[in-house]
Parts: structure tokens; C-alpha cells; sequence
């Protein structure tokens, strides 16, 4: 299997996916499996600015970074302290949820886990969503 590397909107990290994606414009949110930096599910907004697609020569696929379950967009990109701890639950229903939320352009409040509190996910405006579970299983990537 290929990866290829994506980059969407101003969000400076460079995505490893599983699996290629076509470069044609997206009319649905779309869900893709991610390598790196985040070993998760990644959904992506037809209303994203836009995405860079990369077809990477061979390398080494590096190990993912152990962050939180969410991850959404940041000036700052991804670091190992980037994201949401939540409180349990299924990444794939999570990441269902999210692509319903873009696709509709509603909001949706979600319970955070650890020192507690909300979180109001706008899918009107929502360019991207990582949902990254310590026990996400998979294939590994190639090249």
C-alpha cells in the first residue's frame, strides 16, 4: 500500500495517510486513516480552505506521536500536549458523528474527560477533525 502526505487549510501539519486520496474536490466529508504524527481517524470538511496532496518517494514511517483522543485545528500544529482528552467511547462513532456534523453544518457539545468541561464542535466551520484512540489498530503505511 502507498501513503501519501496531505495539508489542510493553515494548520501546519503534515499528514501521513494510510491509504492515498484522489486530488478532486470533495462534495461529502470524507474520513481517512492517519499514520502520523497521529495514528487516528482524520475527517476532512469539503468547506476546508484547502488541501495539499503529496505523493511521497520510499521512506521510513515514523512511530506516531501518544496524544489526547481529538485533535482539531491549530496555528501551532500537532505537538504530544495538542488536543482533547474525552471521556471514553468508540474513535469511529466519534468520527461518524463529526462527519455527520460537517455534512449537516450543525454544532454539537461533547463532555471532556479529564479536568472536565465541554466542547462545542461547529461543523458549519469545521475545516478537519482527528479522533486518536490509544488502541486504534491498523496497517502500517508504506512509502
Amino acid at each position: 500500500m502507498a501513503a501519501c502526505h496531505i495539508q489542510i487549510g493553515d494548520d501546519p501539519t503534515i499528514w501521513w495517510l494510510v491509504e492515498p486520496i484522489q486530488p478532486s474536490p470533495l462534495t461529502q466529508p470524507l474520513i481517512a486513516l492517519t499514520w502520523y504524527p497521529i495514528h487516528g481517524i482524520l475527517v476532512l470538511s469539503p468547506r476546508a480552505s484547502h488541501v495539499a496532496i503529496f505523493s511521497p518517494p520510499p521512506v521510513l514511517v515514523p512511530e506516531p506521536l501518544a496524544v489526547p483522543d481529538l485533535y482539531l485545528p491549530t496555528a501551532a500544529g500537532v505537538s504530544a500536549h495538542a488536543g482533547y482528552e474525552l471521556p471514553g467511547g468508540d474513535p469511529q462513532v466519534l468520527a461518524e458523528q463529526i462527519q455527520a456534523l460537517m455534512h449537516s453544518g450543525q454544532s454539537q457539545t461533547i463532555t471532556l474527560g479529564g479536568a472536565g468541561g465541554t466542547l462545542v464542535l461547529n461543523g458549519a466551520t469545521l475545516s478537519f477533525a482527528v479522533t486518536a484512540p490509544n488502541s486504534l489498530g491498523g496497517p502500517t503505511p508504506h512509502g
